[in-house]
C-alpha cells in the first residue's frame, strides 16, 4: 500500500510538470503559455484554495504580459484561477480575453463588481458561483453561452443585462439569485435551461419570453413568487416540468398553440 501511494504521488507530480514548466508569474498573477506560443491563460497560484493568499481589493487583468523578453496576449481566465479569493472586491477583464473558465471566480464573496470585456464569448460553468456580494452584471454582446450554475446563489444580484448574442442560458445559471428584481432575455436566446431562474423570488411583474425561445427547461422559473404574468411566444414548443411551480403571484399565463 505504501509503495502504491508513493507511485501515485509521483504520477500526480509528473502530471503537473507541463503547467509548471510553461508557467510564470508577473506582478503577482500566474500564467501559463497556450499551445499557440503567443498567448497565455491566467491560472491559479497553488492547487489549494484560496489560491492567492494576499490578493485583495481591485484586480485589473492586463491585455498582455511580458516575460523573459517575450510579450504574450492574455486570452483566457483558466478554471479555478481565482476561486475563493474572498478579498477581491472588483475585477476588470480586458477585451483580449475570449473565455472565462469554470469556477474562475467561484466563492469570491467579497466581489461587488465585475467588468467583462467585449471579446468574451463564453462564461464557464460555476464561473461566479456563490459571489454573494455581486450587485449587477452586464454580459456583453460577444457572449454566446452562459454556463451551468454560472451565477448560482449570487443572492445580492439585483440586475442582469444579457447581451444579444447569448443563445443559451445554462442549467441553474441564476438559481438562488433571490435579489434579482428584473431580467431582460434577448431575442437571441433559444433555450432557457433547467432551473435557470429557480428561486428568483425578487423577479416581479410581467415576464416576456422572446420569440427566439424554443424550449423552457424544467423548473426554469420555479418559486419565482413575485411574477404576476407570463407571455410565451409562438416559437416555444416545449415547457418543462415544474417550469412555474410555486409562482404564487402569477395571475395570467398565455400559452401559444405551438406548445406540444
Amino acid at each position: 500500500m505504501k509503495k502504491f501511494k508513493l507511485k501515485l504521488a509521483a504520477l500526480l507530480t509528473l502530471s503537473m510538470l507541463p503547467l509548471l514548466a510553461s508557467g510564470f508569474m508577473v506582478n503577482g498573477i500566474c500564467y501559463y503559455t497556450n499551445s499557440d506560443g503567443t498567448s497565455v491563460t491566467v491560472t491559479y497560484e497553488r492547487t489549494s484554495y484560496p489560491s492567492y493568499y494576499n490578493l485583495s481589493g481591485s484586480l485589473t487583468i492586463p491585455e498582455s504580459v511580458t516575460y523573459n523578453g517575450t510579450t504574450y496576449s492574455v486570452t483566457s481566465i483558466g478554471s479555478r484561477a481565482f476561486e475563493s479569493c474572498y478579498g477581491l472586491t472588483s475585477v476588470t477583464i480586458p477585451n483580449s480575453v475570449t473565455s472565462i473558465g469554470s469556477r474562475a471566480f467561484s466563492g469570491c464573496s467579497g466581489l461587488t463588481s465585475v467588468t467583462i470585456g467585449n471579446s468574451v464569448t463564453s462564461i464557464g460553468d460555476n464561473a461566479f458561483r456563490d459571489c454573494s456580494g455581486l450587485t449587477s452584471v452586464t454580459i456583453p454582446n460577444s457572449v454566446t453561452s452562459i454556463g451551468s450554475s454560472a451565477f448560482y446563489n449570487c443572492s445580492g444580484l439585483t440586475s442582469v443585462t444579457i447581451g444579444n448574442s447569448v443563445t443559451s442560458i445554462g442549467i441553474e445559471a441564476f438559481l438562488g439569485c433571490s435579489g434579482l428584481t428584473s431580467v431582460t432575455i434577448p431575442n437571441s436566446v433559444t433555450s432557457i435551461g433547467i432551473e435557470a431562474f429557480y428561486g428568483c423570488s425578487g423577479l416581479t411583474g410581467e415576464l416576456v419570453i422572446p420569440n427566439s425561445v424554443i424550449s423552457i427547461g424544467s423548473g426554469a422559473f420555479e418559486w419565482c413568487s413575485g411574477l404576476t404574468s407570463v407571455t410565451i411566444p409562438n416559437s416555444v414548443t416545449a415547457i418543462g416540468d415544474r417550469a412555474f411551480l410555486g409562482c404564487s403571484g402569477l395571475t395570467s399565463v398565455t400559452i401559444p398553440n405551438s406548445v406540444t
